[in-house]
């Protein structure tokens, strides 16, 4: 009854446009809230009572004493879980968008220093007078060989995965494709 009056003050002040109202609108919205909080916090707690009752029977005909071991579920509880459930969440988002972030910046300052660093090398090579060509020309293909492995060896993998993925997915269209032609 209490959800009922509160849900038709709230439509009341959507309805009227008055000033009053309006600034009596987010309390009403906060109260219809924690008005369907309870609601469901209540529902839930009886739900796990009923099922805690039902497990401890079937405990109790399987022989096992399993009367304190199931304790009674509360509205209050249930919310305090929901609550620590949802604050979970939302720190396990926040912290893989950050560490994302981070991740990206860490790749970008090694691609930088491994970019300056090669370049450094091979100015090296270029410049040393007393080599000869052919010794410059392994170095130089010692040093194309290295950055191309570093390249491979540190790119992501998940670029890979993310081809097939769509390789895959490109080669069921053509199935589909085929299939539809066969049909007609």
């Amino acid at each position: 009854f209490n959800l009922a009056r509160t849900l038709s003050h709230f439509i009341v002040a959507l309805r009227n446009n008055k000033l009053k109202t309006c600034l009596h609108l987010p309390h009403t919205l906060l109260q219809f809230f924690e008005m369907v909080i309870r609601f469901l916090a209540e529902g839930a707690a009886s739900g796990l009572n009923v099922i805690a009752v039902y497990v401890t029977e079937i405990l109790r005909v399987t022989g096992f004493d399993a009367a304190l071991t199931l304790p009674r579920f509360t509205p209050e509880g249930v919310t305090a879980v929901a609550q620590w459930g949802l604050v979970a969440l939302i720190a396990y988002w926040l912290l893989s968008i950050v560490l994302r972030l981070l991740i990206g910046v860490i790749r970008q300052v090694f691609w930088i220093i491994k970019t300056v660093l090669g370049l450094w090398i091979f100015g090296l090579i270029v410049t040393d007078k007393q080599a000869s060509a052919d010794t410059t020309a392994v170095r130089l293909a010692f040093l194309v060989l290295v950055c191309v492995l570093l390249t491979v060896l540190t790119s992501g993998s998940d670029k890979s995965f993310a081809v097939e993925d769509r390789l895959s997915r490109l080669e069921g269209r053509v199935n589909a494709v085929e299939n539809k032609k066969r049909e007609q």
